[in-house]
């Protein structure tokens, strides 16, 4: 739940008070809301105590660093408990990292990570901004990073973060380029250093001027100090004490946040007690090491004024400080006598908050330049705040509900807009309107004012129709709107609203405006589809436009051996969202020469119902190993085609977010011999799908979990696998790891794919063993590959390995290699990354007993599901390690 509002929305140019109302309304529409998929809310104390706070001040700070979780969660925290705004720029959504949920990688992973960092940002109350950057995975080596994430995009992009939300002070999470085990990095402390100075410089893409994206030249420059004593003279940030209203620690705050980041396990006690952190100064602020974080920079709310030039007499700048100054005083005056018994009493001071900071706002618009349109803008999201602070403390709620999630372009949709005043002083909605985008068709939902009175027993609704255009296309996260351009997302054809930002402004929204005590306050909510499921009770989908048929074919990847026989299958599952009833035939592209598949008929009749056709398509024999693309499409009896699917991640702690799966097949014919009659348990790990692949080959693999592995009679089985993290994403593996060794021992092999130091530090291997720190990676996928023992039966039954089995691996060839071990352990692999020392301990095998243990922390999980052959060929080696015994 949020605790306090996240300020957004792009600053546009203002030359009048009508532009300074209509900014502020895009600010408060856009996500200057609490969460849109949580049932609405009227008001509440804490909510305008939250905005009474920021109000009276002026604080902004932007950190920058590379992936999601680089993020410094108390320095979020803490300035937010000041009342200021803090943002956090990443360069990247964290695409290559792995993934402790489920089986997302790449594209899925990071449409997770970046809602799990707005999840973050609602909990504090702050701002996320990022790059186009995509995340290609660990490198060591600056020069790759910047070779793959083009130095002048990145900082393009930082620059259009940085003026749209107009810091006085940038953190840098790293340093500027110069050390770090982590390229990328490194490339974030270059960002954030290059662009304190760049951002303010009118000469550096000026174009963006245009947007409302002004020059601005942060105050102050800080790193955070990582090592305590060896960066002195750092400085401490401390927020000690608790939030007025909720009576949170602020540590206790910074935990929540962190543990949003669910997918790379970083969950965090909420101890007792305030945030800290350290930091480094660098550049500006009051020009000396080790002074405070706002130390030569003014905080006040009317330093704002000081962004205009000084003139001879008493100016607009001055002015504009006189209004700024009332509303400090209000604010404060306000926030100290907050009662919630009677809250409609801050009314008055919230109207006359409103009140200075529109004059101030017209001073600003009679006033020319860069800097007052800058300070215009500052001022227009102090404004919004202040009439969503209105709103809170007259107790009225605002809902907007669709009666259908999935709508397919030119069909249509009802829209209820819901308006429940239940604070103490009457209201006049005098306007209201449904504001669409991507062919989303907006509408006025009033004839003229209606009353709203106050004490309200129910709320007043109103329904409208909508129609999606029929030319709409489906609902896309805009940075994944293109093809990737290499390592960064294409989003040329986004808005200016949509770049940078997490994701772009909602498909259907209302916006609304309501007289309050004399003030006209503007509003707005997403609209989204509500219903009631039995067992968790309300749950909210965001809208989204879809096509009037989905097609996907499982399995996306076909494995076939040179030595199969007879037809690989496919089923092809169609899923319909139209209205009408669709029928049609499935089509199945297969290379020249192939026998053709025919084109089996399907029918659906209802909305929201399936189908599926199995194809089976003849390989020749005597094709080549190789992979070969199959383009499946679905023609409808209209001719219409229909190829690709818009699956969206489902997790509970995370907005569901729809994604592109093009329909193409993609069948590859490996030259594989496979262990010969061998029963295998298979414990999965984190992004485990390698038994899926292997179990489509033809072998005999059960799944067990910690407590099936447990109850299961070991001796039925040849080989278990325990798959990548599976110590940390089921604990109960560690309870069971000496059953696993017995049963190694007695005659038995177990295959420990890699492991992060919950295992080494756990003492679960059978000799001694550990994992360095920092571990031995492989982070070039074609890094050469010394074979230590090239007689093993590892390279040799029943697939004998060559050179070529290490081409194609894809982003790493493993991680989390052992750093040392005892003499029982045999290394087999030697492995360099061009810029390290050679890696020995990324596969290990020993004799145990009567059976064998094997450590590999080769990415398997990665080059599996990816087809790539030598993978293949290695890990079936590997299970008929038992063969050659």
């Amino acid at each position: 739940m949020s605790r306090r509002w996240a300020p957004a929305g792009p600053v546009l140019s203002l030359f009048s008070l009508f532009s300074l109302l209509s900014l502020a309304a895009v600010a408060a529409a856009a996500v200057n809301l609490p969460d849109p998929l949580a049932p609405p809310r009227a008001g509440g104390l804490a909510a305008v105590d939250d905005a009474l706070l920021r109000l009276a001040t002026h604080r902004r700070v932007l950190i920058v660093g590379a992936h999601p979780d680089d993020e410094d969660s108390s320095l979020l925290t803490l300035v937010a408990g000041m009342g200021g705004e803090a943002a956090y720029l990443s360069l990247s959504r964290g695409e290559g990292g792995q993934n402790l949920l489920g089986p997302e990688l790449g594209v899925g992973l990071g449409l997770i990570r970046s809602e799990e960092l707005l999840g973050a940002r609602r909990i504090e109350g702050n701002r996320q901004y990022f790059t186009r950057a995509y995340d290609f995975g660990y490198t060591r080596s600056l020069d790759e990073t910047l070779a793959r994430w083009p130095l002048a995009a990145l900082l393009e992009d930082a620059a259009r973060a940085v003026r749209d939300f107009k810091p006085q002070v940038i953190v840098s999470i790293f340093r500027d380029g110069g050390g770090g085990t982590h390229g990328q990095h490194q490339a974030a402390g270059v960002v954030a250093h290059r662009i304190y100075e760049l951002a303010g410089e009118a000469s550096f893409h000026p174009e963006q001027a245009a947007e409302g994206l002004e020059p601005w030249a942060p105050r102050a420059l800080y790193r955070r100090a990582w090592r305590q004593g060896e960066e002195e003279p750092a400085i401490a940030v401390r927020l000690d004490g608790a939030e007025a209203i909720g009576g949170r620690g602020w540590g206790q705050i910074a935990a929540a946040s962190r543990s949003m980041h669910r997918s790379q396990d970083m969950g965090r006690m909420q101890t007792l007690g305030g945030a800290s952190t350290s930091l480094v100064w660098v550049a500006g602020g009051s020009g000396q090491p080790g002074s405070g974080l706002f130390d030569g920079i003014d905080a006040r709310l009317s330093a704002i004024a000081d962004l205009l030039p000084r003139l001879d007499g008493a100016g607009p700048r001055e002015e504009v400080r006189a209004r700024l100054e009332k509303v400090e005083g209000e604010a404060a005056r306000a926030r100290a006598g907050l009662s919630p018994a009677a809250l409609g009493d801050a009314l008055p001071a919230l109207v006359s908050i409103r009140g200075e900071l529109i004059q101030a706002g017209r001073l600003l618009a009679a006033h020319e330049g860069a800097a007052a349109r800058a300070a215009a803008g500052l001022i227009a999201e102090k404004l919004a705040l202040a009439e969503r602070a209105v709103l809170a403390a007259a107790g009225v709620a605002v809902d907007a509900r669709a009666d259908r999630e999935r709508v397919v372009a030119g069909e249509s949709v009802d829209v209820t807009l819901s308006v429940w005043n239940s604070g103490a002083h009457d209201a006049v909605l005098a306007k209201a309107e449904i504001v669409g985008r991507d062919g989303w068709v907006g509408a006025p939902m009033l004839d003229g004012p209606v009353p709203v009175p106050a004490a309200a027993a129910e709320p007043a609704e109103w329904t409208r129709t909508l129609t999606l255009d029929p030319a709409a296309r489906p609902t896309l996260p805009y940075f994944l709107a293109r093809k990737r351009d290499g390592d960064l997302y294409d989003w040329s054809d986004a808005g200016g609203d949509s770049r940078t930002r997490a994701f772009e402004p909602p498909p259907l929204a209302v916006e609304l405006v309501l007289q309050i005590e004399g003030a006209q306050v503007r509003v707005g909510r997403e609209v989204v589809h509500a219903f009631a499921d039995q067992a968790r009770g309300e749950v909210r989908r965001p809208l989204q436009a879809v096509p009037a048929l989905e097609v996907e074919a499982a399995p996306a990847l076909v494995l076939r051996r040179t030595a199969d026989r007879g037809p690989a299958a496919i089923e092809v599952r169609l899923r319909s969202n139209a209205a009408r009833p669709l029928g049609g035939t499935v089509e199945l592209g297969v290379p020249p020469g192939w026998p053709d598949v025919g084109a089996p008929v399907f029918a659906i009749e209802d909305a929201g119902g399936g189908a599926a056709v199995r194809l089976e398509v003849a390989v020749p024999d005597g094709a080549p190993p190789g992979r070969y693309r199959l383009p499946v499409t679905a023609v409808l009896d209209s001719g219409e085609r229909f190829a690709g699917a818009f699956p969206t991640t489902e997790y509970e702690h995370v907005r569901p977010r729809p994604r592109p799966e093009p329909t193409v097949v993609e069948l590859e014919v490996l030259d594989l011999a496979l262990p010969a009659g061998e029963r295998i348990a298979w414990i999965r790990g984190a992004s485990d799908s390698v038994s899926d692949a292997l179990s489509r080959l033809g072998l005999a693999i059960d799944v067990l979990d910690a407590r099936g592995a447990a109850e299961a009679d070991l001796a039925a089985y040849d080989v278990v696998v325990i798959g990548a993290r599976a110590y940390e994403t089921d604990l109960g593996v560690g309870h069971v790891n000496a059953k696993l060794l017995d049963w190694a021992r007695a005659g038995g092999t177990l295959i420990v794919e890699y492991q992060q130091y919950q295992f080494s530090d756990g003492g679960f291997a059978p000799y001694a063993f550990a994992i360095g720190r920092p571990h031995d990676r492989i982070t070039d996928e074609t890094a050469p590959v010394r074979l230590l023992a090239p007689g093993h039966p590892v390279f040799n039954h029943p697939n004998r390995l060559t050179a070529a089995d290490w081409d194609g691996w894809v982003q790493e060839r493993g991680l989390y290699f052992a750093g040392s071990w005892g003499p029982e352990l045999v290394p087999l692999l030697g492995i360099q990354d061009p810029d390290a020392e050679e890696a020995l301990g990324g596969l290990l095998v020993a004799p145990l007993g009567a059976g064998t243990w094997v450590y590999t922390g080769l990415a398997f999980f990665r080059q599996i599901p990816a087809g790539v052959p030598g993978a293949y060929r290695l890990l079936a080696n590997l299970l008929a390690l038992g063969e050659r015994r």
